[in-house]
């Protein structure tokens, strides 16, 4: 029977199977708040078989993407990335929408929830990919990287804003990290971060305006997100001034304020508890007070029951994953497949540091799961996908090296036998007779 040899990185195919079993046994450890508050249509059997069903049908994606050479993705980027867009347009019309918490980030079709905004981080990052290599001339110019490039990803960061500021600022934040290591002229970064601090003060400025002027200004869509961002921001440093709180902000997001600072300190409490080796797999509490302990909160819900030392794991884990790609891309042989793996990589670990930096309260809550660990199912089955392609490019990679080894080898062996040819015909070191004496008189 023949033996399926995965190539690519094996340390990378590695932690993808550690990052899945974590993910099986923390969401189902965890998984408690969800059976007390749907008893009648959710156990913890049926929590532990959908889980089980997202990282099988993530490891299909990431087997799937895997399985293509990655210049079949050089070929597909602008249409993945139009199709991502689309989707994100669609998020506008009212009947596709799935409102949660006041922000629509899903649509319904087909009886199921797709959340746009996975597919759209993957997109982007596929189109900035492949844009760095076709208009690698024109970008020399600050117009032409406005034009090409930029502009892209404002639009859809822009749209984003609308129901996610902290989206926004995520995809925002990797694609300057692209550009940054793919050597886009610094000064071109320095005018982009200035004129996106600018607008993001008009659009604040406006927001505060328009609320003085019209209290149900605050309802607006776009203004529902920022007043969003400025109260969680204002709980984490501690804002003691109550008048923003409750003049400039809807009810619903009052509520959505007090529940997340509950869930903000059940965290903080999860994570003193669980000391230095935890209180066990099963055994935690934070999972009967932390409603999002599968989702949001999962990195303080797995602190809590394996301690400082699980905590300290899944960290080295992000931080292997993210240097091992960095290393891929120094070998990558183009520009597409390096940003590609670059922009990936930076995608899955700074999502996984800005959800960990929420759970242990350095950073305002932002909403973000842990990649390929909580639970969910178009986050799980789009990362794995991604991790399919950063795979895709190390087996291609591993394959060129191995070919141009082999072609070294061979023109050595031939150079070899070229110089053993050349010795037979006129070995070293054997007396030539002397035939001819030229006596000079």
């Amino acid at each position: 029977m023949a033996k399926v040899r995965l190539r690519g990185d094996r340390v990378i195919w590695f932690i993808v199977a550690i990052f899945a079993m974590i993910s099986i046994i923390a969401v189902f450890s965890v998984g408690s708040f969800l059976t007390r508050r749907n008893p009648d249509i959710m156990s913890k059997t049926s929590i532990y078989v959908e889980q089980f069903g997202s990282v099988a049908l993530g490891f299909a994606a990431l087997f799937l993407c895997y399985a293509f050479n990655y210049n079949f993705y050089r070929k597909v980027a602008p249409y993945v990335f139009g199709i991502s867009v689309v989707m994100l347009l669609m998020l506008f019309v009212p009947q596709l929408q799935d409102n949660r918490n006041g922000a629509v980030r899903g649509l319904k079709l087909f009886g199921h929830t797709l959340q746009v905004f996975e597919f759209v981080k993957v997109g982007l990052i596929m189109f900035i990919s492949w844009g760095l290599e076709k208009y690698s001339r024109e970008i020399q110019t600050f117009k032409g990287f406005c034009l090409k490039l930029l502009v892209w990803v404002v639009a859809v960061c822009a749209c984003i804003m609308v129901n996610s500021f902290s989206s926004a600022l995520l995809l925002a934040l990797v694609s300057m990290m692209v550009f940054y290591f793919m050597e886009v002229r610094f000064k071109f970064l320095l005018w982009t971060m200035g004129l996106a601090v600018a607008a993001v003060a008009v659009l604040f400025g406006i927001f505060h305006l328009s609320v003085a002027i019209s209290p149900k200004a605050a309802e607006f869509p776009i203004f529902n997100r920022l007043g969003t961002a400025e109260s969680r921001i204002g709980n984490f440093v501690g804002k003691s001034d109550s008048t923003l709180d409750l003049s400039k902000m809807t009810r619903e997001q009052k509520e959505q304020m007090d529940r997340e600072e509950r869930q903000s300190e059940s965290a903080k409490i999860a994570i003193k508890e669980g000391g230095l080796l935890g209180k066990g797999v099963g055994n935690g509490s934070a999972r009967h007070s932390l409603s999002m302990a599968f989702s949001d909160f999962i990195f303080a819900s797995i602190i809590e029951e394996t301690g400082l030392v699980g905590g300290v794991l899944i960290v080295l884990l992000y931080l292997i994953f993210l240097f091992r790609c960095i290393s891929l891309s120094f070998r990558c042989p183009d520009a597409f497949s390096q940003a590609l793996v670059l922009g990936l990589a930076f995608l899955i670990t700074t999502q996984a540091f800005l959800h960990i930096l929420v759970n242990v309260r350095l950073l305002p809550i932002t909403g973000h799961t842990l990649p390929l660990i909580s639970h969910g199912g178009t986050a799980y089955l789009v990362l794995s996908a991604a991790f399919g392609i950063i795979l895709s490019v190390s087996r291609t990679v591993n394959k060129l090296e191995e070919e141009r080894k082999a072609a070294e080898a061979a023109a050595a062996a031939e150079a070899a036998g070229n110089a053993e040819d050349a010795e037979a015909a006129d070995p070293a070191g054997e007396d030539i007779p002397e035939t001819i004496k030229i006596e000079e008189k």
